[in-house]
């Protein structure tokens, strides 16, 4: 029975062995495909005082030292988000977007991040917008298309790594999420009772008005009787 049990143990051992090198494997293939990215003709920008590597079709864009956009943000943009009003107006909107289909949280090259997958009828495409945090700073890159693939991981490998823990990332973006959606809540209660107050207000001076003219009637009509006498 002894024996069986050290047979047993070696097994499991063995197992053990082979689970290891086969996520090793794994690793590495996910580490060469990154690094077959071919970068030699990329080009520099720089957001926020970090300097990016872009690929060549993002280059020739409107740079204005937190932002980078070609054409628009939903062909590409790479945006520092630099205080909390900002991320929670960007990433607020984003994550709660009716036309967002899917989601999906990942680490590149040291950096936690979360990409958001909509398709946008504006222009009729799919965008992704990838968030990711750098030396505490918040960045959103968004481009067209629907996945996070090796160039885009890339791009983020340039940046600082990331200074969160992945709680505290997670965190920040929910808490600022439920800011904004309770800002739009309460947008959206003031919005409504202006209108009310308008209408309310429109339609009480129409009944004064009414009132007026009844009176106005009523006044005439006491004239002329008075002088009929």
């Amino acid at each position: 029975m002894r024996k069986i049990e050290l047979n047993m143990d070696k097994k499991i051992i063995f197992l053990i062995c082979v689970m290891g090198i086969v996520a090793l494997l794994a690793i590495g293939a996910t580490s060469a495909e990154n690094n077959d990215v071919n970068t030699s003709d990329w080009v520099n920008i720089t957001v926020n005082n970090v300097n990016f590597q872009i690929p060549p079709e993002y280059g020739g864009g409107s740079d204005s030292g937190g932002n980078y956009v070609k054409t628009n943000v939903f062909t590409f943009g790479l945006v520092a988000l630099e205080d909390d009003k900002s991320l929670r107006n960007n990433y607020g909107y984003e994550s709660t977007l009716d036309e967002l289909y899917d989601v999906e949280e990942m680490e590149i090259d040291g950096h936690h991040a979360v990409a958001y997958y909509s398709h946008r009828s504006i222009v009729d495409h799919d965008v992704t917008y990838l968030y990711f945090e750098s030396n505490k700073t918040f960045y959103a890159l968004s481009y067209d298309g629907n996945d996070v693939n090796d160039t885009m991981k890339k791009i983020v490998s340039y940046s600082p790594k990331s200074n969160f823990t992945k709680e505290k990332f997670n965190e920040k973006l929910n808490n600022l999420q439920d800011e904004y959606v309770e800002e739009q809540k309460e947008a959206e209660e003031q919005t409504a009772y202006d209108q009310g107050y308008n209408n309310g207000y429109a339609q009480g001076s129409l009944n004064s008005r009414n009132n007026h003219d009844d009176y106005f009637a009523y006044y005439l009509f006491y004239r002329l009787g008075k002088r009929s006498l």
